[in-house]
């Protein structure tokens, strides 16, 4: 779905006739990896969204304060990152409360965009996010560094799905899976960033993506 206006209910991409993307991190911030992330996109000049878990922000406040000073774009990603789908209404407005909570708390900002842990959009989790105004933001670009796969494979699978328009999901957070880390994505952001560039794409973050001041 092209989301253009507020009106829509969940964003997948962006105007497929703009030559645009929008890098996304999930489940941050983590050290050091969400440090070395910003390090690379201060160095290439680019902008991102980091869609932050309320429990990482307040195990590195300093460092989501960082991602903010920084400029980059801050969304909600629930405050524990457990699987809606199964949960009640009022269980689900409580992870996004104090998903939200911790983030205004740490950074100064209230945030717009809202991705669900999983991608999960069931009528419940729809209903309480956008109940609280939210801008439910999905992907198109799934850039597999959530499991095991090298930095190769990752930059290899980006580039060979990218489009205009496209939102990208990468991590900067371990997530929940013990002895995961995020070192493959660190070393394949540089040669993501360079080749889009190269070919002409422009990155924005989800905001701008989407047009909403």
């Amino acid at each position: 779905m092209v989301f253009i206006n507020t009106k829509q209910v969940v964003c997948c991409r962006g105007d497929p006739d703009l030559k645009e993307v929008a890098l996304t991190f999930d489940d941050g911030p983590c050290e050091p990896y969400t440090e070395r992330i910003l390090d690379v996109l201060e160095k290439h000049n680019v902008r991102a969204t980091f869609f932050m878990i309320g429990r990482n922000v307040e195990r590195f406040p300093e460092i989501a304060k960082k991602v903010a000073d920084a400029g980059h774009e801050i969304g909600n990603h629930t405050y524990a990152h457990s699987s809606l789908v199964l949960n009640t209404p009022r269980r689900i407005a409580m992870e996004l409360e104090k998903g939200e909570e911790a983030i205004r708390r740490w950074t100064g900002i209230s945030t717009r965009m809202f991705r669900p842990p999983y991608g999960a959009n069931t009528r419940w989790i729809l209903t309480q996010a956008l109940r609280r105004g939210y801008i439910i933001t999905k992907w198109s670009v799934n850039a597999g560094d959530w499991g095991k796969a090298s930095a190769e494979r990752i930059v290899r699978r980006t580039l060979a799905r990218v489009g205009n328009g496209a939102i990208i999901l990468m991590h900067d957070g371990t997530s929940f899976r013990r002895n995961n880390h995020r070192w493959q994505t660190v070393t394949a952001l540089p040669n993501i960033v360079d080749t889009l560039k190269s070919r002409g794409y422009r990155l924005v973050t989800v905001s701008e993506l989407l047009h909403i001041k």
